[in-house]
Formats: structure tokens, sequence, C-alpha cells
């Protein structure tokens, strides 16, 4: 009896590591989620990969299958045409380091390497918000923010080595602590995950602040899902964070819209998890900010495969590279 082929997708980024089992199509079949200990860097990471090599071998199975080869959605600059990870900035270890050779190595299966937007990028558009659409830009306000477009139904990636990297421009950072004269900064270092906790950990939280109540008194505790619910609860300080942050990204997406006037912008990661309150907000600051010709023809929403947006564009990447080498 003939075995169902099956991918295997991992997602590695700054908190979490996924692994899932699914189709060429996109479609998950098994998931398999661990967190990642950033003090034991990229071979922590690796480890915890092949760890768990052994239980998705024994899933597939269980699913009447075999995993053909294997995709990797890395969070950082790669080399996509020799499966290098050029850099990380959020994990140590990871430069210039043959992922694709590494994997191959270790479980015998043809391995290919995405950066996590592009794949995201493509999985969203292809079972997602985007499509329907010929120009299409996806971000991600996560740990990090990162960026993928799709220009006339193909993924754009530059010389191979990625492109809009959209969590890599420079705006004007008014909580600028560096030694520069010019207080800019990029915006992954205004508006990620990482960063708004981090200006909520050191701010003057003003004593009226329901925040200050949630993190029962320990402000150094405060994290993103703390002024989450701080924001459903109209807290007027969390409320003031989320105005500021909307409009900084809202600056840098009009800068989007002026370089490829996208039909649409779809936010994923999980500070967009924040939904409605984050994702208007972005809307009437982009509205403000964007370029006349843009004005009206453009729409931005929220992600439709959410925290699977990457894992779906990694198998689908993954199945059209493998048939392509004709494996």
């Amino acid at each position: 009896m003939d075995m169902k082929p099956l991918l295997l997708a991992i997602e590695t980024g700054g908190t979490k590591i996924q692994l899932v089992l699914g189709t060429s199509a996109g479609d998950i079949c098994y998931r398999y989620r661990t967190l990642v200990d950033r003090k034991k860097g990229m071979q922590g990471i690796l480890d915890k990969v092949l760890e768990a090599f052994p239980l998705l071998e024994q899933e597939a199975a269980k699913l009447g299958g075999k995993i053909e080869c294997a995709g990797i959605g890395f969070g950082g600059p790669v080399d996509s045409t020799s499966g290098m990870a050029i850099w990380s900035a959020q994990i140590d270890g990871w430069g210039n380091f043959p992922v694709a050779d590494y994997f191959k190595e270790k479980t015998g299966l043809s391995a290919y390497l995405f950066n996590d937007s592009n794949a995201a990028a493509w999985g969203e558009y292809c079972r997602g918000a985007g499509r329907g659409s010929q120009i299409f830009f996806y971000t991600n306000i996560g740990s990090g923010i990162g960026g993928g477009i799709i220009l006339n139904g193909k993924l754009f990636d530059g010389q191979g080595y990625g492109a809009a990297e959209f969590g890599q421009s420079y705006l004007y950072d008014p909580w600028y602590k560096g030694d520069s004269r010019y207080p800019v900064n990029h915006i992954e270092r205004i508006c990620s995950g990482w960063s708004i906790e981090q200006r909520l950990r050191s701010d003057k939280i003003p004593e009226n602040s329901v925040l200050l109540q949630l993190c029962e008194g320990h402000q150094e505790k405060i994290n993103c899902h703390l002024w989450s619910e701080a924001i459903r609860m109209n807290d007027g300080y969390a409320l003031k964070v989320l105005e500021e942050t909307a409009e900084y990204f809202a600056i840098a997406l009009s800068n989007v819209l002026c370089f490829y006037s996208p039909e649409v912008i779809a936010i994923g990661g999980g500070v967009s998890l924040i939904g409605d309150p984050l994702i208007t907000r972005i809307r009437k600051y982009t509205d403000q900010y964007v370029y006349q010709n843009s004005r009206g023809k453009y729409r931005i929403v929220k992600s439709e495969l959410d925290e699977d947006v990457v894992l779906v564009g990694t198998l689908l990447l993954t199945g059209e590279r493998y048939q392509k080498e004709g494996q």
C-alpha cells in the first residue's frame, strides 16, 4: 500500500518552536509545539527539533504516511538557494549557519530554508487574506517584526537573500537611548512585542493605571498579554501606548505603500491578536500619512491564518521546491 506523502514544516522564532506534518497544499495534519530557551542559543533550538523528530516520524506513520522532506521557516535573513541562515537578531549563534545541510545530515531528508516572513507572506497570499490580489504585503508584530511582498502573484525574494525587511526600516525614535546624534531606530525596536514590553517595564506608569494592578506591583513582569488586558479594560495609559505604537507602525506602512502600492496589507504576529483596537488605529494613521496615489486603493486587515501562517507558507514553499527538484 502506498504511503501518504507528508512534509515536515519547522518554525523557529524568538519565543516558540513549532513543527507540523502537512501536505504540499498547506494543510496541517499534526502539530508539535515547544518554547525557545534563549539562553541556549541556536544549539538549544537545534537540539529541541531533533529530539522531537522521532515523535514526528511516529505520528506520520499513524497518519498512514511518511515524511518526504522538510522545510524551515527561519526568523532572520537567509540565503534561500544554499539554505544558509545569515543572522538572527533574537537568538545567538545563527551567523552563516548551513541550516538546510544540517537537517539533511541529521535526518536524511531533503531540507529547504526560507525566511519566516517570506513564508508567512506566501501562506497568507495563497490561503488567507491575500487571496485574489496581485500585489500583497504581509507583516507581523511579534517578538520581532518582518515583512514579505507578493508582486504580480509571485513571492519577491530580491537577490535571493530576502526583501521587504520591514522591521529593519528606520523611523524617528522618541525613546532612543543610543549614542548617535540622530535619534532613529529600526521599526522592530520601536513596535515589536519585546520593545513594547521593555518600554512598559521601564516607563513611569501612572499610579492609577490598571497595569500596576494586573502585574501586582511588579512592573518588571509586565508583558504584552497584560498590556492587552489593560487595553480591553480601557486603561488610559495602556491606550496611550497602543496609540503611539499604531502611529509609528502606520508611518512605516505608508512607506511600503509608496514603494509597492499593495492592494492588501495583512498584519499577523502575537501582538496583532489584540485585534480591532490595534488594527483600526493602524488603519486610521496609515490613511493620515499615505501618499495620495494610494489613498482609498488598499485594505489593511488582520491575518486570517494567525499563528499557522508561517507553517502553511513553509509547507507550500517546501512542496514547490521538492517537486521542482524532481525528488
